[in-house]
């Protein structure tokens, strides 16, 4: 398939990157600074852009089969691109006809607030509040479209390896003090392997490690 990332300098962007290109794609990484990436391959086109400006999407979406989409923003910085890049990635999908988009979100969005651990919930409250108040945003306008979106919404990110053990659900229980966490390698996986599956269409789930 044709796959474009979004958000690709990142840690989870970077692992979409890798496994797509490992499972036989082709692969267009969109980035403001492309410098920061230093994969290479040769079904890898790098293109640079900004969310922020509609003008540059365009070129990357059209002939494209599926975008995913990594955009995230650091505790404690204000940034607009998660949620405001996120309409204008939404607009050109629809723009072109690209349907398929698949989304990193993150625990504490939505309902999953409600099912977080206390841990978890103290610190999405205080720490990563800016972050998740625009995931919200940027969760409502996907909602909003007509497109084929999936959500995976993870717990805490490591970098660890792929181990393809996940507990996965719209509604996901978890012990009241718990710290559950989840390689950006095991998330990127379960994405891609809805690449062509409609088993959580126009679904948002909670995935974390077992």
């Amino acid at each position: 398939m044709q796959l474009l990332v979004v958000g690709a300098t990142g840690g989870t962007g970077r692992q979409a990157i890798e496994q797509a290109l490992q499972r036989g794609h082709f692969v267009t990484a969109f980035a403001r600074d492309p410098a920061k990436l230093s994969i290479q391959h040769p079904n890898l086109t790098v293109l640079t852009g900004d969310v922020l400006k509609p003008e540059t999407l365009l070129p990357a979406v059209r002939r494209q089969d599926v975008v995913f989409c990594a955009l995230g923003s650091r505790p404690g910085q204000e940034d607009k691109a998660v949620a405001d890049g996120t309409i204008n990635l939404i607009d050109a999908m629809m723009h072109v006809g690209v349907r398929r988009l698949l989304v990193v979100s993150s625990l504490g969005v939505g309902t999953s607030y409600e099912e977080a651990p206390l841990p978890s919930k103290l610190i999405i409250k205080t720490l990563l509040s800016g972050v998740i108040a625009e995931k919200e945003k940027q969760e409502q306008a996907i909602r909003e479209s007509n497109l084929d979106w999936i959500i995976a919404r993870p717990t805490r990110l490591t970098d660890g390896p792929v181990t393809g053990h996940c507990r996965i659900g719209e509604h996901l229980p978890f012990p009241r003090f718990s710290f559950p966490r989840i390689s950006r390698a095991d998330v990127v996986a379960f994405l891609l392997d809805q690449l062509d599956k409609d088993a959580y269409l126009q679904k948002a789930v909670t995935i974390t490690g077992r």
